[in-house]
């Protein structure tokens, strides 16, 4: 199977048995859209300037088609945004630009083979339009078990694995997969890691997603 990007497999992991996003939570759906924007920024998409306000930096090639809603909603600002001003345009689930993420991303899992897609049921026949995507047990596995070797035994932590790390800590999600000796000795580890010269390079990128908690509470109030 094709391998995901930490952004792809945050959602895999954030997504429950029947396909449900609770996209309700803002920890969980923001933390989606910061991995988003730290993708897209490692990959040269978009790009900030100095005060952290954030404008498309090159045209799209669709090199990455499961992060292009997202690429579109930032480049159609008229002036550069903050993260708050990003998440602000997501605030709602029911807007136009968060379903189409979510199927932008859920369509690449299907694709590459880590999930399946589902119709919607409505009282009495399939709701048209309406899909979920349900992630395979054992692709999630595989996510975890990654995780585990690389922050739990030893191995050496990729830069895909902490930024995926940092989203599903960052959103709580580490509670659905790792018990409480592993989450203290996860966290324990993911702090040492983040603060240690060898991930300077991404440490601004990790750190998005703190950025973006920070805005979900704004937005929220």
């Amino acid at each position: 199977m094709k391998a995901l990007s930490f952004t792809q497999e945050y959602f895999l992991c954030a997504i429950n048995e029947n396909g449900n996003l609770p996209v309700l939570d803002s920890e969980i759906s923001v933390c989606l859209l910061a991995g988003g924007i730290m993708e897209l920024t490692r990959q040269g998409y978009i790009g900030h300037d100095e005060k952290k306000r954030f404008a498309a930096a090159k045209p799209w090639d669709d090199t990455l088609p499961y992060l292009k809603p997202l690429y579109d909603t930032v480049a159609a600002f008229k002036k550069p945004q903050k993260i708050d001003g990003i998440v602000g345009a997501y605030e709602t689930s029911l807007k136009k630009p968060f379903p189409e993420l979510l199927s932008a991303l859920g369509t690449s899992l299907v694709a590459a083979g880590y999930a399946d897609e589902q119709g919607v049921r409505g009282l009495l026949k399939d709701k048209p339009g309406y899909v979920r995507y349900v992630p395979k047990p054992e692709a999630v596995t595989h996510i975890i078990e990654k995780i585990r070797a690389e922050f739990l035994e030893n191995g050496v932590i990729s830069d895909e694995t902490l930024c995926l790390t940092a989203l599903l800590d960052g959103s709580r999600l580490i509670r659905r997969y790792f018990s409480k000796v592993e989450r203290d000795t996860l966290k324990k580890r993911l702090k040492e890691v983040r603060e240690s010269e060898a991930y300077a390079s991404i440490r601004e990128f990790v750190d998005a997603s703190d950025g973006a908690m920070a805005a979900a509470i704004v937005v929220a109030d």
